[in-house]
């Protein structure tokens, strides 16, 4: 049994654009429940250091490890020769189990933080029993912050390994168990999201690490998209009207310039005044260890990383399938936004590093340079914000959902008008207007395309996939690991349990994917 509730403040707050004076405080790596929970302005630290936990789940090579594998995003040649247990992601072979560490590095940094979360609304009930008045306010708003991100991590861990052995909080503890049935695991995730409609507020915070009712309806939309039919929680119906109240009184906007949202010197910090009118959840980051996210240090290529400084340098851990290079139309602005083709560096073209890769100099993912540190930072100091949810992919979600809900020709005109129209500049050419009469077949081609176009390297490919059902036959297709030998089955669109975590847990015993070992 765990003495302990542990906050794990990683991070040393430097340069954030808002003063918090949890963030001014020492670190803390342990403390007992009764520390934690003594008081409004300790719960306010519990909260944060759930956000920061999850926030890891975005951070260095693990937080593109479920990027991998798809039709859009894929390892570079020498990653896949050198790191098997990672390479498995795009092979799909027989690394590709429960002994696989790679993997395991991403259900560990995802389920602690679902325990955690569980502790935290175990003890935020009891206190909510015994507050009043304006502290009880405080506490309901914790309760749906709380809810929120146990959700989210929930959604994350069972949208990739299905079954779950569900956080069972009995007298401040976790209590290990068996993996529950996928309908008690999207009871618990829905449950947590109307308690989180309920509890925040649709005002947006002065502290963007604050989640919204928006927020909390958006993930209950993509519940609702993404759940599998055996769930019982699949339902379109209830997506668009949750996404038509999010359209209609949200307040959200697109930003006219698509690039504007990856500009790393115009959205920084926690306030949303600096923030992009397109952002709902965000996880906020900032160029200074420990608190950047390193994602250039992946994305970017090795052939540039001879200068430190160079703002596009990295290890080419993920790239772009050429299906995703491809994919964008003549003038759509995106794609020079999210996909890196020139690689010239103060007027100089770099060599390939010799033994590392042919693919050092193909187009690579571009969306998490950032212009502030080039010529004075390594990069892999890079700090940008990492969308979690942005208005664009509300869109996009709600017109898939009126198309399912038999109104193609709505959903075509919403496309046209907003996420596409932005693509161009703000005028869609005729010749790349969709066609209002198309069926219902073909817009569901069409919105994967434009997802992808959209979305590239935010996170959400895997999943959508998945649960339109083309994960084999998109990834045998596109991915160049697959084209050369086509292993990925059905059975690889959910993880292997991790053998640490059966270990751990003797009621996992026995009890693996189908398919998997």
């Amino acid at each position: 049994m765990k003495k302990y509730i542990y906050i794990i403040i990683f991070f040393t707050i430097v340069g954030f654009s808002c003063k918090d004076p949890f963030l001014e405080q020492e670190p803390q790596t342990a403390l007992s429940s009764e520390q934690v929970f003594e008081n409004p302005e300790s719960v306010q630290a519990f909260v944060y250091g759930l956000y920061y936990q999850w926030r890891t789940t975005r951070v260095n090579r693990k937080g593109f490890y479920t990027m991998l594998g798809t039709d859009e995003a894929q390892q570079g040649e020498y990653q896949v020769r050198t790191e098997p247990m990672q390479a498995a992601f795009d092979r799909y072979d027989g690394y590709y189990d429960s002994e696989n560490t790679s993997i395991a590095e991403a259900w560990n940094i995802r389920w602690p933080v679902a325990v955690q979360a569980s502790e935290g609304l175990y003890h935020i009930n009891k206190l909510l029993g015994k507050a009043s008045g304006e502290e009880a306010e405080q506490y309901k708003l914790f309760l749906g912050q709380i809810s929120f991100y146990r959700a989210c991590i929930l959604f994350e861990l069972t949208q990739y390994w299905g079954k779950l052995p569900l956080p069972n909080v009995v007298d401040g503890q976790n209590q290990l168990g068996a993996r529950k049935s996928l309908q008690e695991v999207y009871k618990m995730i829905t449950d947590d999201l109307e308690t989180s409609i309920a509890t925040l507020s649709e005002k947006r915070p002065t502290d963007g690490r604050i989640p919204t009712v928006w927020a909390a309806k958006m993930l209950l939309a993509k519940v609702y998209m993404a759940a599998p039919e055996e769930s019982g929680y699949r339902n379109f119906a209830e997506a668009r009207n949750l996404l038509e109240d999010l359209k209609n009184r949200g307040g959200f906007a697109l930003e006219s310039n698509y690039a504007d949202l990856f500009d790393a010197s115009k959205v920084a910090g926690h306030l949303p005044s600096e923030a992009s009118t397109e952002e709902i959840f965000t996880f906020y980051f900032n160029n200074v260890w420990p608190d950047d996210n390193q994602a250039q240090w992946y994305c970017g290529s090795r052939a540039c990383s001879s200068d430190p400084n160079c703002m596009y340098g990295g290890y080419d851990l993920i790239l772009p399938t050429s299906y995703c290079v491809n994919i964008f139309e003549p003038g759509d602005k995106r794609k020079d936004v999210s996909i890196r083709t020139d690689f010239v560096y103060n007027g100089k073209q770099p060599s390939p590093a010799a033994g590392f890769g042919e693919d050092q100099l193909k187009p690579h993912f571009k969306k998490y340079e950032d212009v502030r540190i080039d010529g004075t930072k390594s990069f892999y100091n890079t700090g940008g914000n990492m969308y979690y949810f942005r208005y664009a992919d509300a869109l996009l979600m709600l017109a898939e959902c009126m198309n399912e809900t038999g109104n193609t020709s709505e959903a075509v005109t919403l496309v046209n008008t907003t996420v596409r129209t932005r693509a161009f500049g703000g005028a869609l050419p005729a010749e790349y207007t969709w066609d209002t009469g198309m069926s219902q077949d073909e817009f569901r081609t069409k919105i994967l395309d434009e997802r992808m176009r959209e979305l590239a390297c935010e996170g959400w490919r895997r999943i959508d996939l998945a649960r339109t059902g083309k994960f084999e036959e998109l990834i045998r297709a596109r991915n160049t690991w697959q084209v050369a030998n086509p292993t990925v089955e059905a059975k690889h669109r959910l993880f292997p349990l991790p053998m640490v975590e059966i270990k751990q847990n003797p009621n996992l015993t026995g009890d693996q994917n189908p398919g998997l070992n």
